[in-house]
């Protein structure tokens, strides 16, 4: 289902919604409840709601980017609106974050900050962000740099693109199958997770996706029976312990496969939900990058405000910190970021 005035797709936007919406809860429920391995389900949603993200982003921009970039005047076009879709927010995240380091004095790495409110840190010091999960912007911008030379060797040939994506995934395996060692829990290892090249085959598979599928069609039934089995997969597959079991060695592929199926199903799925729920999943859909940068903030916020009458472990906490960080992320995208995203565009027209 898509919106012809909009050029998106709304069940895209339902399940970028339903990750950004797991891995809020992920956090929430590590920080106020338990630790959540590769054996639960937000464990599992933890890692591979980033990936997804990874896989949706590229496949968005493709969606959107296909005909627009054609040379190296549109390129550098592309890369001004991502900067003004990205940069604003997370300028005001990581100023917000610092505050309380700066209380009652001004030392702090300006270095540091400064390549974060430019995101820039993805390019020079992918381990150096300030935001929680923000390690996920820091890979974007190397990708968006890097968009317009896959867009174009998509355009020149569908093979020439495919065979970019193959090595990609080559790279992501040497990752996953050497880098990574899975007998390492992967907090030891974070570096190597966090680095660009790691996850860039899950960006350039999602444009793969738009350039070999686009014009496939797939029977909703048979769709529906696709996306059942995948996620009940996802859910199900006799994976546990620390999470690096499902980012390395064979974990990693068969997760990845069923982030790709997934993916894929939401892609070609023609579905008809009550507009109560479809307008909500697609409210968090364009809320997302809000959702994802502002709850760890609003948690940590919440905790030092009220520390002396609400408890780490309390279920207040958790339901506060989610109704807060909604309110906020939509507000945010339609009152500060859409602003900026209009400029871009009135800037690059």
């Amino acid at each position: 289902m898509s919106n012809p005035k909009t050029n998106r797709i709304e069940t895209l936007d339902w399940l970028r919604g339903l990750m950004a919406l797991s891995i809020m809860f992920y956090h929430l429920t590590i920080w106020i409840v338990a630790p959540q391995d590769s054996s639960t389900i937000l464990g599992r949603l933890g890692v591979y709601g980033v990936s997804i993200f990874f896989i949706l982003s590229g496949l968005s921009m493709a969606i959107v980017y296909n005909r627009y970039i054609s040379s190296v005047r549109s390129s550098v076009k592309f890369f001004i609106r991502r900067i003004f879709r990205i940069v604003p927010l997370m300028f005001i995240a990581t100023t917000v974050v610092i505050i309380p380091n700066l209380m009652g004095s001004w030392k702090y790495d300006w270095w540091l900050y400064f390549i974060n409110v430019t995101t820039i840190f993805g390019f020079v010091e992918p381990s150096s962000y300030i935001p929680v999960g923000a390690w996920s912007i820091g890979n974007e911008m190397v990708y968006y740099a890097i968009t317009p030379l896959i867009i174009v060797l998509y355009n020149y040939r569908i093979w020439a693109g495919n065979l970019f994506f193959l090595i990609s995934l080559f790279v992501g395996m040497l990752f996953a199958f050497h880098l990574l060692d899975a007998g390492k829990p992967i907090s030891d290892q974070w570096e190597y997770y966090i680095n660009p090249f790691n996850n860039f085959f899950l960006y350039v598979m999602g444009i793969a996706i738009f350039y070999n599928f686009r014009d496939v069609k797939i029977k909703n039934e048979l769709n529906l029976i696709f996306l059942i089995i995948s996620v009940l997969l996802f859910c199900l597959l006799p994976y546990s312990g620390n999470q690096i079991t499902v980012v390395a060695g064979h974990g990693r592929l068969v997760f990845v496969i069923l982030s790709f199926m997934i993916i894929l199903c939401f892609y070609k799925m023609r579905l008809d939900l009550p507009a109560f729920i479809s307008k909500s999943l697609e409210t968090f859909g364009i809320a997302t990058y809000g959702v994802y940068l502002i709850h760890p903030i609003v948690y940590k916020y919440i905790i030092s405000l009220f520390g002396n009458t609400l408890s780490e472990k309390d279920f207040l906490v958790y339901l506060i910190v989610v109704i807060i960080t909604v309110s906020v992320s939509v507000l945010s995208y339609k009152q500060f970021e859409l602003r900026f995203i209009r400029v871009g565009k009135k800037l690059t027209k």
